[in-house]
């Protein structure tokens, strides 16, 4: 196993340790967090084992402006987000995002009420300092969780370590934020910690006006406001240990301009518990348990203009998550297993109404339910030696998705024959649907010598249609977030998506600086994206509204491929830089060929920090490539190229402040996100349909208080 480490008390910089990366040593997690917490290894946290390719970092809200974290996520390789919102981010992963790529917060699933995302997961990230990332680059392995075919992610707030002391230690910290686009943030935390047991309370607000592009036209629906409490305790003997965190997040009034609506509140509780039993020296038992409850509504009337009161529209919506997850590790010598079982439910209601029109409504989802079992077993081998094959990781997992939902109705059925139609069609159908999925990864490593190691990882991956796919009754906007303008209807007929992966990486070390390139392939079978809708009664309705016929969810063959690259230079005791990039393409290969629709362009992100002292100065370089490989049936137009530069200097005083001044986008560049879709909000400077714009020159500092 070859294992990466960098320091926790610092934005990350590469290349941090080199010596460790030449050896080669083989070490459990185990074993690394145990010397960690005994003090032995000061400030050093595990970002990466090769043998599983999973990359973790710290990152930390005052790196960036971003509120939800996304421009943190862009150090990782391929890793990018689908902005819809300032608080509304969607992570994708080398081509494929929403339910495609599993995010879980604090390791929970989290089962957001918004049919479009609006409660994506990345938005219940309570923004305190720092959180703890990891990706499963690559493939990721079965241990990772079911319905993983675009990747695993998670984003876990650091929780406190047990000390080695009977009396409780208090630690803590307090940020605060303020840039030039009256955006404001405040975020704190506060341990009591002890051997045995430990207490954290966290939380934040943020709230932020319309920004400003390059060209000082405003952007419209870019605020936000929202805030979040946690509170986590913890317990520890010699055999158990017990983790429990409950935390909400409440989203006020918010923005989301490339979708219909815009957030009017968000109110979501999530709660976990884990368990670990250490039952011998070679045998570890895990188990959690995890809950949220999310409520929201949205409106198209009360945040943008709507001069027709007839088309205003609420919608309110609300979800329940459960769920439960064991398993058995056994580690001893090389080998390291796990077996394990999991089951999650998730519940889902959603109602239109018009505030206008008493007697209208939609029941556009009644009491889906959908739930997924799943058991797998993963075994890894890796070598002690110090050239040839190094480790191998065979796993296999089987799940069963259960997907039903109740009968629906409007009060347009009354008049409209069509709406009748399709609600008489989808209340007689057979509405229980029933998925086997089936999951298999093989990884491999071997360095050819003390400098270069090669990994090469195949797969096969499954994914079982979401809720909204299946059970879309009436045209609607509803897509997990595309933001395509597009009105879609569900197909109870789906089939489940089945992807053949396969990746080739490689490590090479010089004696200041590593090169990573990955290359990538995809081949998905019964790829479910819209397609031309047959239906005459959906495509009535759409005449009638003067808009184009919806997309129907069906079956199709698509191919994602391309490459990602990072490299690390320590150039010296004070100056490093670090390089990522990549390139993704997407196309739809079956009864349509066409590009898949919101893949993230060319771009790379290239870093250069200075650290001497107590400061460190680090200048940041966006570089994206134009994007005109679009979706012609999705009403996707081309962005153009565009590079940004960020500045920022942090000042650690010896007193526990620190002070970030951070300058975004120094240029003042008019630029558009590819990944940020269209405008849909009518205004004057920046007419609907046009492409979203970023962010002008943003100067703003983050003070942080550490005790």
């Amino acid at each position: 196993m070859n294992t990466h480490y960098v320091s926790l008390h610092r934005p990350l910089i590469a290349c941090a340790v080199y010596t460790a990366l030449s050896n080669y040593t083989y070490a459990t997690t185990n074993e690394i967090n145990e010397s960690a917490a005994s003090g032995s290894i000061e400030s050093i946290e595990v970002i990466g084992q090769i043998n599983t390719l999973a990359i973790e970092s710290d990152i930390e809200l005052s790196q960036t402006s971003s509120p939800d974290l996304r421009k943190q996520l862009l150090q990782f390789p391929s890793l990018s987000v689908n902005g819809n919102g300032r608080v509304t981010g969607i992570v994708q992963y080398r081509g494929m995002f929403s339910d495609r790529v599993k995010l879980s917060i604090d390791g929970t699933h989290i089962a957001g009420a918004g049919p479009n995302a609006m409660d994506s997961p990345l938005s219940h990230v309570i923004g305190t300092l720092s959180q703890q990332v990891t990706l499963y680059q690559g493939i990721a392995p079965v241990s990772a969780g079911a319905e993983t075919i675009g990747g695993a992610l998670d984003i876990s707030e650091q929780k406190p370590n047990f000390s080695s002391n009977d009396n409780y230690d208090f630690s803590g910290a307090l940020t605060l934020g303020w840039f030039n686009n009256k955006s404001n943030s405040a975020s704190g935390t506060i341990n009591a910690v002890n051997k045995s047991s430990y207490l954290s309370l966290s939380g934040d607000t943020q709230s932020g006006d319309n920004v400003q592009a390059g060209s000082g036209i405003t952007v419209p629906n870019t605020f936000y406001d929202r805030h979040g409490a946690k509170v986590r305790m913890g317990y520890r003997n010699q055999s158990h240990q017990i983790d429990w965190y409950l935390s909400s997040r409440t989203t006020g009034a918010s923005g989301t301009p490339t979708l219909a609506m815009d957030i009017d509140f968000i109110d979501a509780l999530v709660s976990g518990l884990d368990y670990k039993y250490f039952i011998d020296n070679q045998w570890t038992f895990k188990a959690k348990l995890s809950a949220n409850n999310n409520e929201h509504e949205m409106n198209n009337f009360a945040l943008r203009p709507n001069s027709l009161p007839t088309s205003f529209r609420i919608n309110t919506v609300d979800s329940e998550g459960r769920g439960i997850a064991t398993s058995l590790l056994y580690e001893k010598g090389n080998w390291a297993n796990e077996y394990g079982a999991e089951y999650k439910t998730k519940e889902q209601n959603s109602r239109i109404t018009n505030p206008n029109a008493s007697g209208f409504f939609l029941q556009s989802f009644a009491n889906i339910e959908r739930s997924l079992g799943s058991v797998y077993g993963q075994l890894s081998q890796t070598y002690a030696v110090n050239s040839g094959w190094q480790s191998w990781q065979v796993g296999a997992r089987l799940s069963q998705v259960s997907a039903k939902a109740n009968n629906v109705d409007t009060s347009m059925a009354m008049m409209m024959p069509p709406a009748m139609a399709l609600r008489d069609a989808f209340n007689n159908a057979d509405k229980s649907k029933d998925f086997s999925l089936a999951d298999v990864v093989a990884k491999t490593n071997y360095m050819v010598n003390n400098n270069i190691q090669l990994q090469a990882s195949v797969g096969i991956k499954e994914n079982a249609p979401s809720y909204s796919q299946l059970y879309v009754w009436f045209p609607l906007g509803v897509s997990a977030g595309l933001a395509d303008g597009r009105n879609y209807l569900g197909n109870l007929d789906l089939q489940k998506e089945s992807a053949k992966k396969i990746d080739f990486s490689a490590h090479i070390l010089g004696d200041n600086w590593s090169f990573s390139p990955s290359v990538f392939y995809s081949h998905i079978d019964d790829y479910i994206i819209g397609l031309p809708s047959t239906n005459m009664p959906a495509n009535m309705i759409a005449a009638m509204n003067g808009i184009a016929n919806p997309l129907v969810w069906g079956n199709d063959e698509a191919l994602i491929k391309g490459l990602d690259v990072t490299y690390s230079h320590q150039v010296n005791q004070y100056l490093s830089m670090r390089m990522n990039a990549q390139y993704v393409r997407g196309k739809q290969t079956g009864a349509i060929q066409q590009d898949l629709y919101r893949i993230a362009p060319l771009s790379a992100n290239l870093s250069i920090a200075y650290t001497q002292n107590n400061y460190q100065v680090n200048l940041h370089s966006y570089i994206v490539s134009k994007q005109d490989d679009v979706s012609a049936s999705q009403n996707e137009t081309s962005t153009a190229g565009y590079a940004l530069f960020d500045l920022s200097v942090a000042y650690y005083f010896n007193n526990g402040f620190t002070l970030n001044v951070l300058a975004e986008n120094i240029l003042d560049k008019t630029y558009a996100d590819h990944l940020s879709g269209l405008s849909r909000v009518s205004n004057i400077e920046l007419p609907a349909g046009s492409k979203q714009l970023g962010a002008g020159r943003n100067i703003g500092a983050y003070l942080t208080y550490q005790f």
